[in-house]
C-alpha cells in the first residue's frame, strides 16, 4: 500500500509540472499570437474563445493539482458513524463520537510535522497550536465550548499511528447534513474537491435525500467521482433471523447500486459498483482494534469480539474496505483522476495543434498571396525600367533634334531680319533733328536707334520663332506627362549697343566724283562679289590727305591738261564744280543722317552675320535648357515612383520574411505541444498501464 501511495503523490506532483508548463505554454502562444499583426484576420471569434477557454480550464485545474495532499471527505446524515469510521481508521478514539448529534463542525485530520506532537490548529487562528484534549470540547455538539458548523479544525496526528496520513492523506469529518439547511455553503466549499468521498449510512435506516442531492452535485462537477459507501452499525443485523439479514442486505445493495449506476452514473458495471458498497460496524472494529493494542489482553479480545454473531465477517469486511480505499486512493484515483486530467490535457493539446496548424495554413496563404504580388510588382518594374529607359533615349533624340531644328529655324530668320535691316534702319526718325555734329547728340541717336532696331527686328525673330518653339515644346511636355507645362520665354541674346561698341562714324564730306569715293566704290563692289583684292596703300594714300578730294581732282586735272585741250578742259571743270559745290550746299543734316544710317546698317549687319551662328545657337541652348529642366522634374518623378515602387518590394519582402519567422514559431510551438503529448503519453504508460486502468 506504501509504494502504491508514493506513486499517487509521485504522480500529482508529475502531473502538476504538466499543467504549469501547459499553462506557460498557453501564456507562450498568446504573446506569439499577439505579437503576429498579421493573424489579425485569422484570430476569429471561436479561436479566441478556444484560448479562453483552455486557459480557464487549467486555471480550475492547476490549484486542485498544487494541493500536497489527497483529500477524503466523510459524508452522512447525523449519528450514521462518521467519526467513528475515521477512529477505527486511525485505530484510537480522537473525534467525538456518541449518539445523536455529535460533531459539531468539519475537522481535517493530517498528520504532524517532523518533530512535532499530537495538536488542534482552528483555521484562520494565526497559527496558534491546541492540545490534542482540546479537541473533545472544540468539536463535540454536547460541549459549550464547541465551534459552530461552519468552521473548520485541523487535527494533527502522527503519521506512524496511520500508514494512510503517513502519505498525505486527509480525512475530513463533517457534520450531519441534516444538521442546519445554511450547512450547504460550507459543505460546498469544504467537500467539493475532495478527491474520495466515503458515504456513511446507518444500516437501520435507509438513504435521505439531502445525500442523494449531495451526491448529484458532486457528480455535475467532477465527472465520475471515487465514492464509497459504507452501510454502519450492520452488527444491529446480527440480532436478525439469517434469512431476514440477507434480504435486508440485499435490499441496502440494491439501493446503493442504483445510487452508484442509475442515478450518479459513476459506474456502468454492476461488479464494479458492488466493490464500492460495504456493510461494517466500525465501533466495533475500533473496540478490536484497541483490545489487540493492549499486548496481554490481545487474544481474549479477539475471542470475545468474534464470538459475538457475524464479527469476524464484518470485521473482515472493514478490513476489505481499507484495502479497496487505499487501493482507490492509489489505482481508482490515478486511472480516474488523473486519466480525466490527461484526456483534457490530451484533448487542449490537440486542439491547440489544430489551432496552430489552421494559423500555419492561412500563414502559408498569404505568404502565398504576398509571394505573388511581390513577383507581379518585380515583373511590373522591370517592364516598367525597361520603358523608361527606351523612353527617355527616345526623349533625348527629340531634344536634340528640337534643338538643332531651333537653331536652324533661328538662322534662317536672323538672316531674313538681316537682309530688311537697311529698310528698318531708314524707317527710324526722331521727332527733333539731331546735331550729328554733336557728340553727345550723335551717342544719344546711336543708342536710341539700336532700341529701335532691337525691338522690331529681333522682336520680330522671336515672334516668329516662339509659336513654333512652344507647340513643340508642349507636345515634348505631355510625352513626359507633366501635370503643369513648365512657364518659359525665349529671350534674344543680341544687343545692338554692345555689337556696335567698336562703329567709328565718318561725317565729313566726300565729294561723290572724288578719287576717294571712286576708290571706295570700287572697293565695296569687289568686296561685295568677295574678289581677293588688296588695295589698302592706295586708298589709305587718297584718305589721309587733308582733303582727298581735291587733290584727286588737282591730279586728274594735270593728267587731263596734258591730253585734252583747255577749252574741253574747262567745260569739264566747270561741270565737276557745278557738282562739287552742288553736293557741297546738300551736305545738310539730313544727309548727315543718312550717311549715318547707311554707314550704321553695313557696320550692324556685318557684325551680325558674324554673329549669326552664335546667336541662332543661343535659341536652340535655351531651348534646351528649358527642356532639360523638364527632363529633370520628369526624372524625378520617375525616381519617386522607382523610390515607390522599391519601398513596395522592400515592405513585401519583408513582409514575407515576417511571415516566414511567423511560421517558424507557429511549427516550434507545435513541437512544444508534441513533447508535451509526449510527455502526458508516458505518464499514462507509467502510472495508468492497460491493466490496470481495465481492471478498474
Amino acid at each position: 500500500m506504501c509504494a502504491k501511495l508514493s506513486d499517487f503523490g509521485l504522480a500529482k506532483t508529475e502531473m502538476l509540472n504538466i499543467y504549469e508548463d501547459m499553462a506557460m505554454y498557453l501564456q507562450q502562444i498568446v504573446a506569439q499570437l499577439q505579437e503576429m499583426p498579421q493573424l489579425g484576420d485569422l484570430l476569429n471569434e471561436r479561436i479566441q474563445e478556444q484560448l479562453l477557454g483552455c486557459i480557464n480550464r487549467i486555471k480550475a485545474i492547476c490549484p486542485m493539482l498544487q494541493r500536497k495532499h489527497m483529500k477524503v471527505a466523510f459524508f452522512g446524515r447525523t449519528s450514521n458513524g462518521k467519526s467513528a469510521v475515521i477512529n477505527a481508521m486511525l485505530h484510537e478514539r480522537i473525534l467525538p463520537s456518541a449518539m445523536g448529534h455529535t460533531t459539531s463542525c468539519f475537522c481535517q485530520v493530517e498528520a504532524c510535522g517532523r518533530g512535532e506532537s499530537a495538536h488542534v490548529m482552528i483555521e484562520h487562528s494565526e497559527g496558534e497550536k491546541l492540545s490534542i484534549d482540546s479537541l473533545r470540547d472544540l468539536a463535540s455538539a454536547h460541549s459549550s465550548q464547541s465551534l459552530s458548523a461552519h468552521r473548520l479544525l485541523h487535527v494533527r496526528w502522527p503519521s506512524s499511528s496511520c500508514n494512510l496520513l503517513g502519505h498525505d492523506v486527509v480525512l475530513l469529518d463533517t457534520p450531519g447534513v441534516d444538521v442546519t439547511a445554511q450547512l450547504d455553503e460550507c459543505i460546498d466549499r469544504h467537500c467539493l474537491n475532495a478527491d474520495v468521498f466515503v458515504l456513511v449510512l446507518n444500516a437501520e435506516s435507509t438513504m435521505s435525500r439531502v445525500e442523494r442531492q449531495f451526491f448529484e452535485a458532486v457528480a455535475q462537477q467532477l465527472s465520475r467521482p471515487n465514492l464509497f459507501i459504507l452501510n454502519n452499525r450492520w452488527d444491529v443485523a446480527a440480532t436478525l433471523e439469517p434469512h431476514m439479514e440477507q434480504l435486508v442486505r440485499a435490499q441496502h445493495t440494491q439501493r446503493c447500486l442504483q445510487l452508484l449506476i442509475e442515478e450518479l452514473g459513476i459506474y456502468s458495471s454492476v461488479e464494479l459498483a458492488r466493490r464500492r458498497i460495504f456493510h461494517v460496524s466500525a465501533l466495533e472494529a475500533l473496540r478490536l482494534r484497541q483490545q489487540q493494542q493492549q499486548q496481554q489482553h490481545a487474544k481474549r479480545g479477539e475471542e470475545e469480539s468474534f464470538r459475538i454473531p457475524g464479527g469476524r465477517q464484518r470485521y473482515e469486511e472493514f478490513l476489505r474496505f481499507e484495502r479497496e480505499f487505499a487501493s482507490c486512493i492509489t489505482q481508482s484515483a490515478l486511472s480516474t483522476k488523473f486519466e480525466q486530467h490527461c484526456a483534457g490535457a490530451a484533448e487542449m493539446l490537440l486542439m491547440l495543434q489544430e489551432l496552430l496548424q489552421q494559423l500555419g495554413t492561412g500563414l502559408t496563404a498569404l505568404g502565398a498571396e504576398k509571394t505573388l504580388a511581390q513577383a507581379e510588382l518585380s515583373e511590373r518594374f522591370e517592364c516598367w525600367q525597361v520603358q523608361i529607359m527606351q523612353r527617355q533615349e527616345e526623349l533625348n533624340l527629340q531634344l536634340e533634334r528640337l534643338s538643332e531644328e531651333t537653331t536652324r529655324l533661328g538662322t534662317q530668320l536672323l538672316q531674313e531680319q538681316i537682309q530688311r535691316l537697311p529698310a528698318v534702319v531708314q524707317q527710324f526718325r526722331l521727332p527733333v533733328q539731331p546735331q550729328l555734329q554733336v557728340p553727345q547728340e550723335l551717342c544719344n541717336y546711336q543708342r536710341l536707334l539700336g532700341v529701335h532696331l532691337e525691338q522690331l527686328l529681333l522682336g520680330q525673330v522671336e515672334m516668329q520663332l516662339w509659336p513654333v518653339l512652344q507647340q513643340k515644346v508642349s507636345e515634348l511636355q505631355l510625352q513626359l506627362h507633366l501635370e503643369s507645362e513648365l512657364p518659359w520665354q525665349l529671350y534674344s541674346p543680341i544687343n545692338c549697343q554692345l555689337l556696335m561698341s567698336d562703329f567709328q562714324v565718318d561725317l565729313q564730306f566726300r565729294f561723290s566724283w572724288g578719287m576717294a569715293a571712286i576708290v571706295q566704290r570700287i572697293c565695296g563692289k569687289w568686296q561685295q562679289r568677295e574678289l581677293p583684292l588688296k588695295l589698302p596703300a592706295i586708298e589709305n594714300c587718297l584718305l589721309d590727305t587733308n582733303n582727298g578730294s581735291m587733290a584727286s581732282m588737282l591730279l586728274l586735272g594735270g593728267v587731263l591738261a596734258r591730253s585734252l585741250s583747255w577749252r574741253l578742259l574747262l567745260v569739264l571743270g566747270g561741270m565737276l564744280g557745278s557738282f562739287y559745290v552742288y553736293e557741297l550746299l546738300s551736305w545738310t543734316q539730313p544727309a548727315q543722317e543718312r550717311s549715318f544710317k547707311t554707314q550704321y546698317t553695313r557696320h550692324l549687319q556685318r557684325r551680325l552675320r558674324e554673329n549669326v551662328a552664335q546667336t541662332a545657337t543661343g535659341f536652340g541652348q535655351q531651348v534646351r535648357q528649358h527642356l532639360t529642366h523638364s527632363m529633370r522634374e520628369f526624372s524625378a518623378e520617375t525616381e519617386q515612383s522607382r523610390s515607390e515602387i522599391t519601398e513596395e518590394l522592400h515592405t513585401l519582402k519583408t513582409q514575407l520574411e515576417t511571415l516566414e519567422n511567423c511560421q517558424m514559431k507557429l511549427k516550434q510551438l507545435q513541437l512544444e505541444a508534441v513533447a508535451l503529448q509526449q510527455r502526458i503519453t508516458a505518464f499514462q504508460e507509467h502510472y495508468m498501464p492497460h491493466n490496470q486502468r481495465k481492471s478498474m
